[in-house]
Parts: C-alpha cells; structure tokens; sequence
C-alpha cells in the first residue's frame, strides 16, 4: 500500500465497515484527486459510492461552530416548540428549542418530526451547524439519526453568583439575583399543543435583561427580587436572554435592587459587543438609507414585501408601513439606526397617510425617502433601545427618540479648556 495514502484508506474502511480491496480504494481516491477533487470531498463520495456512512465528529456543545457539518453530539432536550413554515409554497411542520450538556446550551431545528419531547437525552449523528441571528444552531434532518438515552447529563455543581452584565449566550447552571421589572403570560405552540410562558425584564443595579421562564411559578411577579439557580442563555442577534425551566430553582428574597436608567454609551464601544439591550446613543446623521420612507408588509408575518408577495405566505393585501433606516455617528464608530413609523413620525414631523399623500403628489414613494433626509441629514439625535448584530450588519433599533440638546458652546469651551485656553 502507498504510504502517503495508508491513514486515507483506513479513515474509509472504518467508516465502511466492511472489506474493501485497498488497491479499489487507492485507484478511485487518487483519480478524483487527480481532477481536483478536495482530499475530504473524495473520502466523502468514496465512503458513498461503497455503501458506507462517514463517521460523525463528537463535540461540546460549547465547541460547535457555524458551518460545521457531520457532527455528533449528546445532550437533554430543555426547550421545544412546534411550528408551521411555508417553503416554496409548500407546509412543512418543524421542532425547535434548546440542547444542553455541561458545556453549553444551544439553540436547534430539527426538520423531520424524530418524535422528542422536553426532558430526553440524545444523541444526534450526521447533524450540521448553521448562522441563526449571528449564533450556532444545531440542524438535523432526513440524513441524521437520533438516538434516546437512558443516561443523564451531569451539570458542573460550580455556584458562582453573577451579575447580568457576566452573562454570556450559551452560559448553563447560571446563578444570579435581580428584580422582575415586568413579567406577563404568553401563549407558544409546542409538540403536545399550545403551553402559556411567562416573558418579561429582569434588570440588576446596572443591566436589564429579557426574561423567559417555561414554568408558570408565583415568585415570578413584577416588583420581585428573586434568586435563581441552574437557568440558561440563549441570545437573539447578542442579546443575552436568561431563561428559568423546571431544573431551575426560584427563591424570593428579601432585597431592594434599583435599577439605575442607561447612560448614554459611545458608539463604537457598543458595535464591539455581541449585542447590547436598552441603551443610548447620540450621534449626527449622516445619511438615510435604501428602504426609508414607505414600505409594504406582510399582513401575516410583517415581513417587507414587494408587489404584494410574501415569500412565504405567497399574495397578500399588503399593509402599509414606514420606517427610517440612518446611518448614525458619533465620532468614535457608527451603525445603522432603525426608527419604525411612530418615531419616524416623532422626529420627521408626518404620519404614514401624510406620507402617502407626498408620495402620491410626486407619483413615487421615493419622494417620502427624500423627505425623511431632508429633516434628519446632519442632526444630533439621542436615541433608546437595543443594538443587534445580523446579516445586514450593526443595527440599532430604537424605542425613542429626540433631538439632542443644544451643547456646541459647551463643548466648544471643553475643548479649549483642553487646548490649555482659559481666557
């Protein structure tokens, strides 16, 4: 046997599990490396064409990364819910939630009904990872197989007590203390039918959270301070949100946490973190982009449409809408600033029919684009609410807004002082 190709030829055996010639093996691999086949596409469609499975890699869950392929990993199901999607006009009905193991929880799909419910542990072969809001997400499907164990997932009993500014997406056996800020009932599809959860704000002497918990518990009340032992993380686009199951355990204490209200935060210290939940910013406009002005939604699902088609939901009456997207700086950094039709209609002055109006009296809807550039280019604004990172880049998407104050004097006279000029 060819040296250089010994450790190929077993890699390929042990994934057949059965006797190959290796002279067949060697012949077939070196004419597809000849036709610049990549070394682990030519194992792959070897271990193929004769029959066999490739070997799946086993990871962490803490270790999976995006764009992984044909990886295995254990871990107890915590977190599932049932939905309906629509692809290519057709219904297909998928499973999503939370894996854990001591490591890590992540997010998954699974595309075929494997028939789990909250509270197994499996094992999952030939699954891949994909970008989901800028994390993993675990899929499996068709090609993967799904074992159920009898053997549990040991939680590392570390107790170290966090702040919620320490919590991080895919932290397990989390233990904090803060005050509920508000907390209500919200109803979700899961695989045995519809199950109400409790949302809310969980907040701390300086960070506010989002709060799940998918057990209905009388502690969980606003205006509680709580301690909370062995919850999870799970972010969307950064966003940390802390999540309670029945693992965890909720004990109401006796201690007054006030919330100090964000300060204003530089730009481009925040479009260094993953993510960012109820802060402000200031900064000038620059510019208003593509997409400002009028736009049509999906009466269903609210996603922008053109021409009254929705990718999934196929022809629809569409919904008028408005919204501003500025690109906003403040001198250390910049991102993409998201104003929906209420704060647009704060800070430009006109109502989605007003701009209906102006759109109509110019015979184009880029006439109310134009209009929300020429009230917002070169203005100081303050703005509130959540920075997320996604595949349109860094954006900011406020809950307020307003004009900044008229400082230039001061500041003006800041930076004289700093220049050394006192006169």
């Amino acid at each position: 046997m060819e040296n250089e190709f010994a450790p190929h030829v077993e890699e390929i055996k042990r994934a057949l599990g059965n006797e190959i010639d290796d002279n067949s093996i060697i012949t077939d691999l070196k004419k597809l490396l000849e036709y610049r086949v990549p070394l682990s596409e030519a194992k792959r469609s070897l271990i193929k064409k004769y029959g066999g499975t490739e070997r799946s890699t086993a990871l962490k869950l803490k270790d999976i990364k995006i764009g992984e392929h044909n990886i295995e990993v254990t871990g107890q199901v915590i977190e599932l819910t049932k939905k309906t999607i629509n692809i290519k006009s057709i219904e297909n009905t998928i499973f999503s939630g939370i894996i854990r193991d001591e490591t890590a929880a992540r997010r998954f799909t699974a595309w075929d009904d494997f028939g789990l419910n909250v509270g197994d542990v499996i094992n999952i072969t030939n699954a891949y990872v994909r970008n989901w809001q800028e994390g993993p997400e675990i899929n499996f499907g068709k090609k993967s197989s799904i074992t159920k164990l009898t053997s549990t997932i040991q939680i590392s009993q570390e107790d170290v007590q966090k702040k919620l500014s320490e919590l991080r997406d895919g932290d397990v056996n989390i233990h904090t203390v803060f005050t509920i800020l508000s907390i209500g009932l919200r109803e979700i599809n899961t695989r045995s039918g519809s199950k109400n959860i409790l949302t809310g704000i969980a907040a701390d002497e300086d960070t506010k959270l989002p709060l799940t918990s998918w057990v209905i518990l009388p502690q969980l009340m606003a205006g509680s301070t709580v301690e909370i032992k062995n919850a999870f993380i799970r972010s969307f686009r950064g966003i940390p949100s802390l999540n309670i199951n029945e693992n965890s355990t909720v004990t109401k204490i006796d201690k007054s946490i006030e919330y100090k209200e964000p300060r204003r935060v530089m730009i481009g210290d925040i479009v260094k973190k993953e993510g960012a939940f109820d802060t402000i910013i200031e900064g000038n406009i620059l510019s208003i982009r593509p997409g400002s002005g009028l736009i049509s939604r999906c009466p269903e699902c609210s996603r922008v449409i053109q021409r009254s088609v929705c990718r999934v939901h196929g022809r629809v009456n569409e919904k008028m809408d408005m919204r501003t997207k500025a690109i906003i700086d403040d001198g250390t950094g910049a991102l993409t600033l998201v104003l929906d039709a209420g704060l647009t209609q704060k800070i430009c002055g006109f109502t989605i029919e007003e701009a209906q109006q102006i759109a109509k009296a110019a015979i184009s809807q880029k006439a109310v684009e134009d209009e929300i550039r020429k009230k917002l280019f070169g203005k100081m604004l303050t703005s509130r609410g959540n920075m997320s990172k996604g595949d349109f880049g860094t954006m900011f998407v406020a809950s307020n807004i307003w004009e900044s104050q008229n400082i230039t004097k001061e500041k003006a006279i800041e930076l004289l002082g700093r220049l050394g000029y006192h006169g």
